[in-house]
């Protein structure tokens, strides 16, 4: 049975674009958000030890997340290095996240905020999954996409730290550095990490004519967009209420 958790041979819970659990899970993440947003100002009076307690151990249970993701599909057979090894930009964000909790690294939070929207939401809108809740890579989708969004953005709150435009500029160029270095990668392992080399083909199967469009093009402009949004609806608001 856990085996098969892992494996997906039998796939009882077929995934459904915007069907119901794809809906549910979808809404329920962007309700949290929201809620985390109209309570910022009572997360940031939290006691800074109590938030960096609990972020502590959300960080454990991404880096948990990632390890049992990992060895699990490692130790049944079901590992494909062409999809799971964590050049994903999400997954590189998770770790990322972590390191910076765990050390309590501010500069790099400052990265992952953004980051941690610019990944996630594109894959939980347009999710390549088979199947759902008996299958552990939607769980692992779940907790490494709409709980990590969430739990970056609780930690921007709780520790008040000020992003500027600089960091914006800097997420701009570590995204284009990842994409130099994971472009080269895919071309001689015929893989595609950040999606450098064509749309997936879920995406393809809801959108058809993106296939007269140059990939990363489309990825800069996707992620300009959502970095852009993030900085002006939370980020440049948030400033000026730490300057009050």
């Amino acid at each position: 049975m856990l085996r098969e958790f892992f494996v997906n041979e039998n796939p009882r819970f077929l995934f459904e674009p915007f069907g119901l659990i794809h809906n549910i899970f979808t809404i329920s993440a962007f309700i949290v958000l929201l809620i985390i947003y109209f309570n910022r100002n009572r997360i940031s009076k939290i006691p800074l030890k109590k938030s960096r307690f609990f972020l502590k151990i959300c960080a454990i249970i991404l880096l948990l997340n990632m390890l049992i993701y990992t060895f699990g599909n490692l130790y049944y057979g079901s590992f494909d290095y062409h999809e799971m090894l964590p050049f994903h930009l999400c997954f590189i964000a998770n770790y990322m996240f972590i390191f910076a909790i765990l050390f309590d690294k501010i500069n790099i939070l400052k990265l992952t905020i953004f980051i941690s929207f610019i990944g996630p939401i594109p894959a939980i809108l347009w999710p390549n999954l088979v199947s759902t809740i008996d299958n552990f890579n939607f769980w692992q989708l779940i907790i490494s996409h709409h709980f990590f969004m969430n739990i970056s953005l609780f930690s921007y709150y709780a520790y008040n730290y000020r992003v500027t435009k600089k960091d914006f500029i800097h997420v701009f160029i570590l995204l284009n550095i990842l994409l130099l270095i994971v472009y080269p990668f895919n071309k001689i392992f015929n893989t595609n990490y950040i999606f450098t080399n064509y749309f997936p083909s879920n995406v393809l199967d809801l959108y058809p004519w993106l296939k007269k469009f140059p990939v990363i093009p489309v990825l800069e402009i996707l992620g300009l967009t959502i970095s852009f949004l993030i900085y002006f609806f939370l980020i440049k608001s948030r400033n000026k209420e730490l300057q009050q």
